[in-house]
């Protein structure tokens, strides 16, 4: 019987060239990013009718920096939807360490540079080094970690940072499990842990549950291929035997400790954020139609090939019928052709196997409703129809052809090597030239995924913002029709790769949730997961809310109905910026027009908080939405009320008075004068976890008016307080500590790594 030949090994190169090829891909990302590099420009990457950076990520970060510097738990903010759950948005990656330490010390847009320039370093030098753990030559392993540092993964999802920021981590999450294999090595075991909790706390919870399949897989093949290897004579036996050896394996029950443990280090941010989901339209998953919405267009594929086959999304001669940068997965045509080689001459290598049949495999799941196997997926594989967008399995995809380019291309230059000196000369030149073919192929293309504009254009404030900051009262603002001026705004740019300048116009209209940047609030906002009673009465992308039911547009011109002005007055709105002119009404004051927006005063509102002596009682469903749709319901006089006090007297129209003496990102105390039993009323969003007492006796909070809070307060002077303390974020932050605690014990405690690590790990794999 022929015996196995030994896998290729590479002679360990001087720590100087390995530290010389990440200075290159370090400057390479810098140079590729000099505007960001040097903060003079800020990346406004755009989604046609949004921003998902702009309008949604980069707000979140905000709030988080703003939060730190006043020394407030970043738990809450207050600017959007009457105010939201910052920490149980996950995408906010409120608890990922380099958000808290870049946003924490940094003005928020140096911050924001430093976190894309580094997701590329990471991504890159991470490419590098488990290109090198797995055979690759030096030049090759740069190749690889240029290609996927610049994939088109990558460069076109940097508007989501979390997505991006869990992302990057993933070689490095791979080269930690190849060397912990190969080398029985438990330390890089726990780093690897580490690793894969940076992955949850960086807020995308889909490239996390993405990321942990492949490491799963990962280690469970490699480590059966190990064994096989090691034993090439129980050829008949090897599978039965290798998987019960597995199962007995002290390697095999760490790795599944340090699953457990990484997920259980992210649970101050993972439990806030289930909690928030049982209120959204997601609880219990999603259907399968709303996860395959904007599949993949089966055309895109060519864009492997050249990026713009069917047209660039950046000037607006996209053709396609999927979203461009959810179907882009770029990483350049020789990177791709390299891969092919690999697949067809180096099969016999596992890894090659392993990251041919994980390319074919995600890129079909990919294919989304095309394909039999999603559905087959999306309906059995738990956790799965929580996410919507299988496009965003292209990051498996690109790393996987990624990885196959350059074990390609050492093959290559190991074949042209043979030649003696000669040949060992152009093997360098080749792997040299096709690495600087392929670095200027995917800076041409990728750059333009991501417009960068001036910094001072960017963060000088509207003109409309000006105009309100002048304004030292409580009150809310309301963008009517941003999406529509974000669209007229793609048009008149045509698309990004052109004239920034209507980019920088349209900030005028305060587009949710833009106003977070500039500290003013607003009743509604742009956000993925919003509780469903607030997109009852505000809507969000998915669904429309009551108020698309509240006027009409005729002629060009916002014809609002007492319904619109009713809302506008509950929800404390002074100011509106508008896409449409409005119809004249007493209470509205033109201010100007500015960057195409139309600014307007609204005087007729009610303050932030403020007492009312009627209750409606109502139960949950379209009927409060009916009530509170009606003409007989006045909000000066009732409040809407999930639940009933008891022994509440309803009175008359209360003539009292409301002051606050605090209020900050996670509480506000008011200090209550009335003549008589009355319902206090406040406008900001009601969510679990919000706490309140009258003169320090806890009383309960009701859900007001369908997204408000309201408390009862008996006749005299009183002072109030709202505190913001989920026992979600108590449990989380407790369970994350201990998470903590065991890493550190793990890395710091010698006879801990002794007695659950050392003793049988030695005894599964070979040296």
């Amino acid at each position: 019987m022929k015996s196995r030949p030994a896998p290729p090994t590479i002679v360990p190169e001087s720590r100087f060239r390995t530290w010389a090829a990440v200075a290159f891909l370090v400057a390479l990302v810098l140079a590729a990013f000099w505007k960001l590099t040097l903060m003079r420009g800020i990346p406004i990457t755009d989604d046609i009718f949004a921003s998902d950076l702009m309008n949604e990520n980069f707000p979140y970060r905000f709030s988080l920096g703003e939060a730190l510097r006043s020394g407030q738990w970043p738990l809450w903010v207050r600017e959007i939807y009457g105010g939201f759950p910052l920490l149980a948005r996950s995408e906010a990656g409120v608890c990922y360490p380099i958000n808290i330490v870049l946003f924490g010390l940094f003005s928020p847009y140096v911050a924001l540079n430093l976190t894309i320039l580094l997701i590329v370093v990471t991504a890159g030098v991470g490419m590098y080094f488990y290109a090198r753990e797995i055979g690759a030559s030096h030049l090759a392993s740069i190749l690889g970690g240029a290609a996927f540092g610049f994939s088109g993964y990558l460069m076109s999802h940097l508007k989501h940072l979390s997505m991006a920021n869990g992302a990057s981590w993933l070689p490095v999450g791979l080269f930690l499990l190849e060397r912990a294999i190969k080398q029985n090595s438990y330390r890089s075991l726990l780093w690897f842990g580490v690793v894969f909790g940076l992955q949850h706390l960086a807020g995308n919870a889909q490239t996390a549950y993405y990321a942990g399949v492949l490491y799963a897989l990962y280690f469970a093949l490699r480590f059966l291929n190990n064994l096989k290897e090691s034993k090439p004579a129980a050829k008949k036996s090897v599978a039965l035997r290798g998987v019960r050896s597995a199962f007995k394996s002290g390697l095999t029950w760490s790795f599944i400790g340090m699953l457990i443990l990484a997920t259980l280090l992210a649970a101050i941010q993972l439990i806030p954020t289930y909690e928030l989901v049982s209120f959204t339209q997601r609880a219990g998953g999603v259907t399968f139609e709303y996860a395959s919405n904007y599949a993949y267009d089966l055309r895109d594929f060519w864009t492997f090939f050249y990026p713009f086959s069917n047209g660039d999304i950046g000037n607006l001669t996209y053709t396609g019928k999927g979203v461009f940068w959810e179907d882009y997965g770029y990483v350049g045509v020789v990177t791709l052709l390299l891969a092919i080689y690999a697949t067809v001459r180096c099969w016999k290598s596992w890894h090659v196997r392993f990251f041919s049949i994980c390319a074919v495999v995600s890129y079909i799941l990919v294919l989304g409703p095309a394909t039999p196997l999603y559905k087959i997926v999306f309906d059995y594989v738990p956790g799965v129809s929580y996410f919507r967008f299988p496009t965003r399995l292209l990051l498996v995809t690109d790393l996987s052809l990624v990885a196959l380019a350059a074990l390609g291309l050492t093959k290559i230059a190991g074949q042209l090597a043979t030649g003696g000196h000669q040949g060992s000369r152009r093997a360098s030149v080749l792997q040299a030239t096709l690495l600087g073919v392929t670095v200027l192929d995917l800076l041409y293309f990728q750059l333009r995924q991501n417009p960068i504009v001036d910094a001072d254009l960017w963060t000088a404030p509207p003109k409309t913002v000006e105009i309100m900051r002048q304004d030292p009262s409580l009150f809310r603002m309301y963008c009517l029709g941003g999406n529509h001026s974000h669209r007229r705004m793609f048009k008149q740019a045509r698309g990004w790769e052109g004239n920034l300048q209507p980019f920088v116009d349209q900030r005028e209209f305060i587009q949710p949730s833009s106003n977070v940047l500039y500290g003013i609030a607003s009743p509604n906002g742009y956000a993925n997961l919003i509780p469903n009673y607030l997109v009852d009465v505000w809507g969000d992308q998915n669904r429309a809310g009551i108020i698309t039911q509240s006027a009409s547009i005729q002629g060009d011109v916002f014809h609002p109905t007492p319904l619109f002005w009713k809302l506008m007055r509950m929800y404390n709105v002074k100011y509106l910026t508008s896409f449409w002119p409005f119809a004249l009404a007493p209470n509205l004051r033109p201010l100007g027009m500015y960057g195409g927006a139309y600014l307007y005063r609204n005087d007729d509102f009610f303050p932030r908080a403020y007492l009312v002596g009627d209750i409606v009682s109502v139960a949950e469903g379209d009927a409060a939405l009916e009530i509170l749709r009606s003409d007989a319901f006045d909000p000066a006089r009732s409040v809407l009320l999930h639940g009933t006090p008891p022994s509440f007297q309803a009175g008359d129209v209360v003539r009292g008075s409301v002051e606050f003496l605090r209020y900050t990102t996670n509480d506000a105390e008011l200090r209550v004068q009335t003549p008589q039993s009355a319902i206090l009323v406040f406008s900001d969003s009601y969510y679990a976890g919000w706490v309140a007492d009258v003169d320090g006796s806890e009383t309960p909070i009701y859900r007001a008016n369908i997204t408000q809070r309201a408390v009862v307060v008996p006749s005299g002077e009183h002072h109030v307080r709202f505190r913001f303390e989920p026992k979600t974020v108590a449990v989380g932050f407790w369970i994350s500590i201990s998470s903590l605690a065991l890493f550190l014990g793990f890395f710091l405690t010698p006879w801990v790594r002794k007695r659950m690590f050392a003793g049988k790990i030695a005894q599964d794999l070979p040296g």
